[in-house]
């Protein structure tokens, strides 16, 4: 999958599809059916509560009237209900409804895409339709059904099996609904994840990928695998765990493959329906590796499926009192170096909290920066009162969205050119599903990064198929990344060799990319005495760090003063340099089409404006800046000595 930054266009398979980050701008249909509020009966996703009597209400109003309150905030792209897991004999009561709000999206114009549950069977009702429900759910260790939201879930909500082709076949047939009568431009799977399923089908299917592993035993330790059971290991231990154990490690893979080939076999049938259709899913946060191992998500690999991603998280940008930085970038950059853009959510799944909507503009700016889709869940927020929408919250962000997409439609380039990412960390993907130390060395640099503005990317690794170095790297940062493969090493040594610059830190490569310990370590004596290297023995690491479904990351020792002196080191030079910005303002580079350098800072905490910092640029080179959503928006040029203007949320500095 590539990514043709400049046309804002994706390339997936031999289907492209138009997504636009810098005209693209998300909401929410009401994605629940009454009869998933009435069951739940309380507060859920969409910020209404299930019991209310005025839920049919809502919804009957919504589908008339809502899409054209969308065009009015420029609100152009969203998901809606139309397949909730209940079985189609319960749903399709209320299709006549949904086929009449996706004719008003088409009328206002707003592509509207299906919602599809992946991880649901209602089987109270469900039963009705198709008496074996019970053989397409997935069952846990203790023998019992999986429930959505894990071990102490939903009771009324199953979990299928991936490996049930019946459910497989009930879910194309469904998105076949959605894309012909139902006139929807495109799939929206919800909940695209997996609980571990121990049925004598997964055992059966699992048993068969061992046996077509040769030489098993080197690292299985007996020639025969046949009788090999499913692991059964508590999940919540996987999170900050090392997997060593081979057949869990087979076990995680191969489950991974079985999320993979569903996805690829959903959007081959989905584009055999409808050539130009859009295929999008909600998996997870993108960089969690804890959803990786537990929950069968290889976002490396899932990613192939979709056009575009939902990612839905709990990070709204803010600064914390302890100083960590709560942000989404590290997603967001992360997927478009894999060729993927992706909506953002991070405002939580039932309600706007008022000290967050005071800060709705962060969220927003962090989309546009870093090349996501910019959200707005205000029609979706319903109210009792008449309108069903908060007509000042509704006011007050139709101002916003005004100001917003005119300073976004007047700075085309600087903010949809390519990015600009000279250092690149190296991102072994399957050594970091199974390698939380290695997992970790990559937070830390990332974290290091991100709070001394470096303008850094991901250079992902396979372990067969190292990695292309891409046009304009100078620096490859291998932060105590203890797994790497044989052909990751011969590949970063050769880059070494032929003069890249090469920062490693720690013991790299002492562990092989089945987390196995070698004798000796392969990689480090090869780069000895190489001048375009730097080796330290120490690593970076930042305790009690977590990404799972809110990302916890303290700020890490010293700044990360000795990683930063390590790319010094190496002979690396920074395109500008800043003075007196604090490490809660992260910056974004983007190279221009002019070849002058778009320069986006981002405070993540606006309510006290940054005064008194400075740029220091390369001789030869001025500078502008502007504060598009301050008193003065205009581009001003910057004085001699590079003083920056004081800004609140954001900054744009353009270098000539």
């Amino acid at each position: 999958m590539c990514l043709a930054a400049a046309a804002g266009i994706l390339s997936a398979g031999c289907f492209a599809v138009e997504i636009d980050p810098l005209t693209t701008r998300w909401t929410f249909g009401a994605h629940e059916p009454y009869t998933m509020y009435r069951r739940v009966g309380n507060h859920c996703t969409g910020g209404i509560d299930g019991n209310a009597q005025w839920v049919q209400e809502w919804l009957d109003w919504f589908d008339g009237n809502a899409p054209a309150l969308m065009e009015e905030l420029g609100l152009n792209f969203l998901h809606s209900r139309f397949y909730k897991g209940m079985g189609w004999e319960v749903e399709k009561k209320d299709f006549p409804n949904v086929q009449k709000f996706v004719r008003n999206c088409h009328a206002h114009g707003v592509k509207a895409l299906a919602y599809v549950q992946f991880c649901t069977l209602y089987p109270e009702v469900m039963r009705h339709e198709i008496p074996d429900i019970e053989s397409w759910a997935g069952i846990d260790y203790m023998g019992r059904k999986n429930l959505y939201g894990g071990y102490n879930g939903q009771y009324f909500r199953w979990a299928p099996c991936l490996n049930c082709r019946e459910w497989e076949e009930y879910i194309k047939r469904m998105c076949t609904i959605a894309l012909t009568d139902g006139g929807f431009d495109g799939i929206m799977f919800d909940n695209v994840f997996d609980y571990p399923c121990y049925c004598d089908r997964c055992l059966k299917e699992f048993r068969a990928y061992l046996a077509k592993i040769e030489n098993p035993k080197e690292r299985f330790g007996f020639d025969d695998l046949s009788g090999m059971l499913l692991p059964r290991l508590e999940m919540s231990r996987l999170r900050h765990m090392d997997i060593k154990d081979p057949v869990l490690q087979a076990w995680t893979v191969w489950r991974c493959d079985v999320m993979n080939g569903v996805m690829q076999r959903f959007r081959a049938h989905i584009k055999g329906v409808k050539p130009d259709a859009i295929v999008s899913g909600n998996p997870s946060p993108y960089r969690s590796r804890t959803r990786f191992a537990i929950r069968a998500q290889n976002m490396a690999e899932m990613c192939k499926a979709f056009d575009f991603i939902i990612m839905q998280n709990a990070n709204f940008p803010e600064l914390k009192s302890d100083g960590a930085i709560v942000n989404r970038v590290r997603d967001l950059k992360y997927a478009q170096d894999m060729g993927q853009r992706i909506v953002a959510l991070c405002d939580t799944d039932t309600k706007i909290i008022p000290e967050r909507e005071a800060k709705f503009l962060m969220p927003l700016v962090e989309d546009i920066v870093y090349g996501g889709i910019p959200t707005d869940r205000t029609i979706i927020a319903p109210s009792p009162e008449p309108g069903f929408v908060n007509q000042e919250a509704y006011r007050r962000r139709k101002k916003l969205h005004v100001r917003f997409n005119a300073f976004v439609a007047a700075h085309r380039d600087a903010l949809g050119s390519p990015t600009d990412h000279p250092v690149r960390i190296f991102y072994p993907e399957r050594e970091i599903l199974f390698s939380e130390l290695t997992h970790q060395g990559v937070v830390a640099a990332e974290e290091i990064f991100l709070r001394n503005r470096v303008p850094y990317g991901y250079l992902v690794s396979y372990p067969d198929d190292p990695f292309t170095v891409p046009e304009g790297t100078e620096v490859i940062v291998v932060p105590g990344l203890a797994s790497l493969s044989d052909a990751q090493i011969d590949a970063l040594v050769g880059w070494a060799k032929k003069g890249g610059k090469l920062v490693v830190t720690g013991d790299s490569g002492r562990y092989d990319h089945w987390n196995a310990q070698r004798r000796v370590n392969k990689f480090l004596p090869q780069l000895k005495g190489l001048p375009n290297v730097v080796l330290r023995a120490s690593d970076d690491r930042i305790p009690g760090a977590e990404l799972d479904w809110r990302y916890v990351v303290h700020p890490p020792k010293d700044s990360g003063k000795a990683l930063m002196a390590d790319l010094l080191a190496v002979g690396w030079t920074p395109p500008v340099r800043f003075e007196g910005l604090p490490p809660h303002v992260f910056a974004e580079y983007r190279r221009m089409a002019s070849g002058a350098l778009a320069v986006h800072l981002v405070n993540y905490d606006p309510a006290r404006p940054i005064q008194g910092a400075r740029i220091v640029l390369p001789s030869g080179r001025s500078a502008t800046a502007e504060e598009p959503f301050g008193a003065d928006a205009s581009a001003r040029p910057l004085p001699a000595d590079g003083a920056l203007p004081a800004f609140g949320e954001y900054l744009l500095v353009t270098v000539k």
